[in-house]
């Protein structure tokens, strides 16, 4: 049985003037330990969509069953008590500037009536997770701002949760640090088994540290899989559009055809293009290339455009998918 399970979720906001269908029929199952990315571009929904999770946000229709429980069945007591279960971690860390380090991990505990020996024992041990034992009485402002999020981690586990959302948590953090708060993330995830959903706009964060992901695009979705089989065959628009993105495929400067290679693994050491070329006597123009460590495995990514000549193009997608690599058209607008 899924940890999280998303029914038909609809959410609609309804103003004066007019009415705002922010999620549409969102239907996802997230398991036990994974680290789940929902990914999209600004406004396509997904902050709504982790606020309704925790029913922070009452979905207009549809369901959220967390650990075999329906939400919308639960008392405010009851959601309370689910909502110790389900922490969350935002953008701007949300601490609480009169509080030091300490003082802000135990807030959470202090709500929930655990006792002084007993707060101070877990903070202790969140400070160690967090690598924060140093800093432990300083206040936000005396900290950069990838501390002031781990201490927002630390805060987040303070309860024991089984599920952490973070809601575009590392936006706001240059790409050193976010590259640290990924890695810390993952080691909460692989030592304490806790589930990660993670809020982003950025490919290369899902990329990085998630097993799975959706994409949401104007408040449905678009597409559900493993990081791995959507970063490698994504067969969306808006998904060819996160991923191609960096590739200028989605500013029309591409010329008329254009084709994508994805290299798996050793592959994207050798010299295909250069043997095309000699092989072949065709020319292309490759418009970008990089290598990702997507779920731990090296994959390569090539957008080639293509000469006029069809006969050519035939003879080049050909001979690239003879030799194993996996081809497919890009136009334009990146799909």
């Amino acid at each position: 049985m899924p940890l999280i399970e998303l029914k038909h979720l609809t959410k609609t906001f309804k103003g004066k003037t007019q009415t705002v269908e922010a999620l549409r029929d969102i239907n996802l199952e997230i398991n036990q330990g994974d680290i789940y990315g929902i990914i999209g571009m600004s406004g396509a929904g997904k902050s709504t969509l982790v606020r309704c999770i925790n029913f922070l946000e009452r979905p207009t229709s549809g369901s959220v069953i967390i650990d075999g429980k329906d939400l919308s069945t639960l008392s405010q007591k009851e959601l309370r008590q689910l909502r110790q279960q389900v922490s969350m971690i935002f953008q701007h860390f949300n601490l609480l500037q009169q509080r030091d380090v300490r003082g802000n991990i135990a807030f959470a505990m202090e709500i929930a009536g655990k006792k002084k020996a007993e707060i101070d024992r877990r903070i202790d041990e969140l400070l160690e997770i967090v690598g924060l034992t140093d800093r432990q009485h300083n206040y936000p402002s005396q900290l950069s701002g990838g501390q002031q999020q781990r201490v927002a981690i630390a805060r987040a586990l303070a309860t024991n949760p089984k599920i952490i959302l973070c809601d575009e948590a590392t936006s706001a953090l240059d790409p050193t640090t976010t590259t640290s708060i990924l890695n810390l993330l993952r080691e909460i995830n692989r030592t304490l088994g806790i589930t990660i959903v993670i809020i982003t706009h950025e490919m290369s964060v899902v990329e990085s540290i998630c097993s799975h992901v959706a994409i949401i695009d104007d408040g449905a979705l678009a597409e559900v899989g493993t990081v791995e089989q959507v970063f490698s065959q994504p067969k969306s628009k808006a998904a060819k559009k996160l991923i191609f993105r960096k590739a200028g495929a989605d500013t029309g400067v591409m010329g008329d055809r254009m084709i994508r290679i994805v290299f798996e693994g050793t592959a994207s050491n050798e010299p295909y293009i250069a043997s095309l070329i000699l092989e072949c006597h065709v020319s292309v123009n490759i418009m970008y290339a990089d290598t990702r460590d997507v779920g731990g495995k090296t994959f390569g990514q090539m957008i080639l455009q293509l000469p006029e000549d069809h006969l050519q193009q035939d003879k080049i997608i050909y001979y690239l998918r003879n030799k194993g690599l996996r081809v497919e058209e890009v136009s334009s607008d990146g799909h």
